[in-house]
């Protein structure tokens, strides 16, 4: 069976445009989707490329190249989205050299060959295959927890550079050759292109309502400030954690932190200064604590950890080392430095306690830490 192949170019044409006007209009609804911005503009540019490249026949021959290097542009910007999608953003300059170098080799080709359909079909189609594995490279490198939809993105964008090069290597070998031969390598050339555009859009459009998922969780599970995790979502795991220690009678041990004189830290130097004390607090507390530990910010300047496995020694041990980071702090803010501390209480589970109770236990020790000088772990 056998198709149009300028009906194919139409097809990928209004795929292009299509799927590049839903992102452009899908990111304006915000200034920080740049990235998204970047790969509709690029989509909308390969779209325009193959509409003048249908209508070459129409413009003088000299013109002949305009098209083409259009579609490598749309190439190279989603390429440069892909790179910082996958958290390879300053590596744009590198999609800009590759781009360059594709431009100037094709148009070079194009003052020399431009009159001979089979060398420039080769050339212009190697064109896209190495841009197209450059997406792939980029997609496969990217910085994230990989997901099915990026391998499917991946292996679709693969397909297309296997069929490029089968395409550029068959237009090189044929005298013959002609950009709409209806031959059958050319004709699945335009068929898995139309089919990895679609595959692209799609794909890209999931990665995006992927990473807006991540987002929403995030913000109903983290403290903005920390990172860590907030109060509701704090009690969720802790009472995960009791269950688990309740069933296997393992050693459970509970820290309740106060940092010393917050409030006296937000009056005089600021507020700005005292969101970068939190900050920093949270961080000591990513580095001091196992993975299997959970800690959450309760509210202000309050932190709850509980430490499963962990005695009354470890705990005490664990508290002095986070007390001792904490007071190694010194922020620099506008005002000058500010001088951190923190208070710990600490307590362990008992037989027949409840996991308030074990909460509220460190509670109370953290006020006696607090009434005993503060800067201390009781």
């Amino acid at each position: 069976m056998s198709f149009d192949t300028k009906t194919m170019w139409l097809a990928l044409t209004v795929s292009h445009l299509l799927f590049g006007a839903i992102m452009l209009t899908y990111s304006c609804r915000a200034t920080e989707r740049s990235i998204l911005r970047l790969w509709g503009i690029g989509q909308v540019l390969k779209g325009l490329g193959i509409l003048l490249i249908l209508f070459k026949p129409f413009y003088a021959p000299g013109w002949g190249f305009v098209g083409n290097s259009l579609f490598y542009v749309g190439y190279g910007l989603e390429f440069m989205a892909f790179l910082s999608y996958g958290g390879h953003g300053r590596r744009k300059g590198l999609a800009l050299t590759l781009l360059l170098g594709v431009l100037v080799v094709y148009n070079a080709a194009f003052i020399a060959w431009g009159r001979v359909p089979n060398v420039m079909a080769a050339i212009f189609t190697f064109g896209i295959a190495v841009l197209t594995l450059a997406n792939v490279v980029a997609i496969l490198k990217a910085r994230r927890s990989r997901s099915v939809v990026q391998w499917v993105l991946a292996a679709g964008n693969g397909g297309l550079v296997l069929a490029a090069l089968l395409r550029a290597g068959v237009a090189t070998v044929s005298a013959t050759w002609q950009p709409d031969s209806a031959v059958a390598v050319n004709q699945a050339l335009f068929m898995l292109g139309y089919l990895s555009a679609t595959t692209d859009g799609f794909s890209f459009l999931l990665l995006v309502k992927e990473d807006a998922d991540r987002s929403l969780l995030r913000m109903a599970t983290e403290d903005a400030l920390t990172g860590l995790s907030n109060r509701a979502t704090f009690m969720q795991r802790a009472a995960e954690c009791w269950r688990l220690h309740a069933r296997l009678k393992q050693p459970l041990a509970a820290v309740m932190m106060d940092i010393d004189h917050f409030k006296m830290v937000n009056d005089h130097y600021g507020h700005a200064a005292g969101d970068e004390v939190l900050r920093l607090v949270g961080t000591v507390l990513h580095d001091h604590l196992r993975e299997v530990d959970i800690c959450g910010r309760m509210g202000g300047e309050e932190f709850a950890i509980l430490l499963p496995g962990s005695g009354r020694d470890e705990a005490e041990l664990v508290a002095e080392r986070v007390r001792c980071a904490i007071a190694a702090l010194v922020p620099q803010v506008a005002a000058g430095m500010v001088r951190v501390s923190a208070s710990l209480g600490v307590s362990v589970a008992e037989p027949g306690q409840t996991l308030e109770q074990l909460l509220s236990v460190a509670d109370v020790n953290l006020y006696r830490a607090k009434q005993s000088g503060r800067d201390r772990v009781v």
